[in-house]
C-alpha cells in the first residue's frame, strides 16, 4: 500500500470524529511516514510497520469516545495522557528494522514531509497550510492561535512551532501542570508582574493561560490520541518570570521534562516523572520535590522544610544553614553539605550512599542506607549522642568523641556497607 491510499482509507475510517481531532491523527501519519523515510523505509515499509488503517480507525475511535466521556472541557495533563496511545493495541511493528535502516539525508526527509495534505501536492513542492476556522480532512493547525473566552481564560492553541508570551498582574499564587516540556522559574527584580514565555516544537496541544482569582494557571492538554512509533521530539521551554518581591505558593508538574528555579522565594512543590530538578538561591519557605527518575539538587544560603525524592536518580543540598531536611531516593545517592545544620536531617537510601559534611549541628541526624556506606564528616566533639548500628555485612568506623549529655542524637546504619564517620578537619585537610 502506498502513503496516499493509506492516509485516504484511514480519513474515510475516521469520519465520524470531529475534523480538529482526524486533522491531528493525519498529521501524526505523515510525520510517521516523513520519520520512516528519513530512517531508509520505502512507504510500502512503513505502511506495514502502521498496521492496517481500520486497525488504527478502530483503536483511534474507542480512545475518542473515551476521551471524550472522561474530559469533557477539563484542561488536564498528567503521566496517564504521556503513557496512553492508540498504538497499543497495533502488534508487529518492526521497531527494529527502524532503529537498524541507514539513516538518510535531510533533504529526504523534508521531500517526505512535504507531501502530507492532498495528492495535488508532490514530493519535491512543500504545500503551504494554514489555520482554518472549518478544517478539511488534510489540513492541520500549524502556528499558535489566541482566543479570550468571555470568563476571562486566554485559551492558545498550539502548532508546531510554539511561541507565546503574556504577562500577568495581581498574581499570588502559580499552578503549572505541562507535559513533555522543560520548566524554568526566573526572578526577575525589574518587574511586579509575572511573565510567561512558551517556546519550542510541540504536538497539537492547548495551552491554558489565565489568572483565577490571584492564581496563575498554566497548563496544556495533549491530543487524545498520540502515536509514537517514531517519535516526535517535543522541545517545548516555558520559561516564568516572577517579581523579586513574589512569596506565594508555587506548584509545578512536568510529566517528561526539567525543573528548575534560580531565586525564587516563596513555597515551591515541584514534581516530575522524567526529568531532573534544580533549585538555586532559594532562601525562604518550604520546598518539596519528587523526581521519578532524574536526580534533584538543591542550593541557597538558608534552607529550610525541605523534602526532597527520586525513585531512580541522586539527592544533593548545598547550603550556608539548613533544616528540616527529609532526603530520600530508592536508588540514588544523598549528598548534604552545609556550614550549620540547624535542624534535623533525615537520609535515607536503598541502592546507593549517604553523605553529610557540616560546620555546626543543632539538631537529630538519622542517615540509612540498604545497600551503600554511610559517610560523615562533622566537627571532632559533634553536638550529638552518637548511636551506630553495625551492618550486616560492613564495618563500623567511628573518629568522633560526640556529647553524651547533647539532645541531639546522630544515627548512622546500613545493612550492606560501610559507616565512617571522621572529623571534618581532617575532610577539609
Amino acid at each position: 500500500m502506498k502513503k496516499q491510499d493509506f492516509i485516504r482509507e484511514l480519513t474515510s475510517a475516521l469520519a465520524s470524529i470531529d475534523a480538529q481531532s482526524r486533522a491531528e491523527i493525519i498529521a501524526d501519519i505523515n510525520e510517521h511516514f516523513a520519520e520512516g523515510a528519513a530512517h531508509g523505509q520505502t512507504e510500502e515499509e512503513i505502511c506495514k510497520n502502521l498496521g492496517q488503517p481500520g486497525q488504527i480507525a478502530e483503536q483511534v475511535l474507542e480512545e475518542y469516545n473515551a476521551y471524550k466521556t472522561n474530559n469533557n472541557t477539563e484542561y488536564t495533563s498528567g503521566i496517564d495522557d504521556i503513557v496512553s496511545s492508540a498504538m497499543e493495541a497495533i502488534e508487529n511493528i518492526d521497531i527494529g528494522g527502524i532503529v537498524s535502516s541507514a539513516l538518510k539525508s535531510a533533504a529526504e526527509a523534508t521531500r517526505a514531509a512535504s507531501d502530507v495534505f492532498s495528492h495535488t501536492h508532490s514530493e519535491n513542492t512543500p504545500p503551504t497550510v494554514q489555520w482554518q476556522s472549518n478544517t478539511s480532512n488534510m489540513d492541520i493547525p500549524w502556528s499558535a492561535d489566541t482566543t479570550t473566552e468571555t470568563e476571562g481564560t486566554t485559551r492558545i492553541r498550539g502548532g508546531y512551532e510554539i511561541d507565546i508570551s503574556k504577562v500577568f498582574t495581581g498574581v499570588t499564587g502559580i499552578n503549572i501542570s505541562l507535559s513533555v516540556c522543560n520548566v524554568k522559574l526566573m526572578s526577575n527584580p525589574q518587574s511586579n508582574d509575572v511573565s510567561v514565555v512558551i517556546q519550542g516544537k510541540s504536538r497539537y496541544n492547548v495551552f491554558q493561560l489565565e489568572n483565577k482569582n490571584g492564581t496563575l494557571i498554566i497548563r496544556q492538554r495533549e491530543p487524545f490520541v498520540k502515536f509514537q512509533l517514531f517519535g516526535f521530539r517535543s522541545t517545548l521551554e516555558a520559561t516564568i518570570y516572577l517579581p523579586a518581591s513574589f512569596t506565594g505558593d508555587i506548584k509545578a508538574t512536568a510529566s517528561i521534562g526539567n525543573i528548575s528555579a534560580t531565586g525564587i522565594r516563596g513555597n515551591l512543590r515541584l514534581l516530575t516523572s522524567a526529568g531532573k530538578i534544580a533549585v538555586d538561591g532559594h532562601v525562604a519557605g518550604k520546598v518539596n520535590l519528587h523526581s521519578s527518575a532524574g536526580n534533584i539538587s538543591l542550593t541557597g544560603s538558608l534552607v529550610h522544610d525541605v523534602i526532597a525524592k527520586s525513585s531512580a536518580g541522586s539527592v544533593k543540598v548545598e547550603s550556608q544553614e539548613a533544616s528540616g531536611l527529609v532526603l530520600g531516593s530508592s536508588a540514588g545517592n544523598i549528598d548534604v553539605r552545609v556550614g550549620k545544620l540547624s535542624g534535623d536531617a533525615n537520609l535515607s537510601t536503598s541502592a546507593g550512599y549517604v553523605k553529610l559534611s557540616a560546620q555546626d549541628v543543632q539538631g537529630n541526624i538519622t542517615a540509612k542506607s540498604s545497600a551503600g556506606s554511610v559517610h560523615m564528616y562533622l566537627p571532632q566533639d559533634v553536638n550529638c549522642r552518637i548511636n551506630v548500628k553495625k551492618p550486616s555485612m560492613g564495618s563500623v568506623s567511628n573518629y568522633l568523641t560526640g556529647n553524651p549529655h547533647s539532645p541531639y542524637i546522630l544515627h548512622a546504619s546500613t545493612s550492606i556497607g560501610s559507616v565512617t564517620l571522621e572529623p571534618l578537619a581532617r575532610h577539609q585537610n
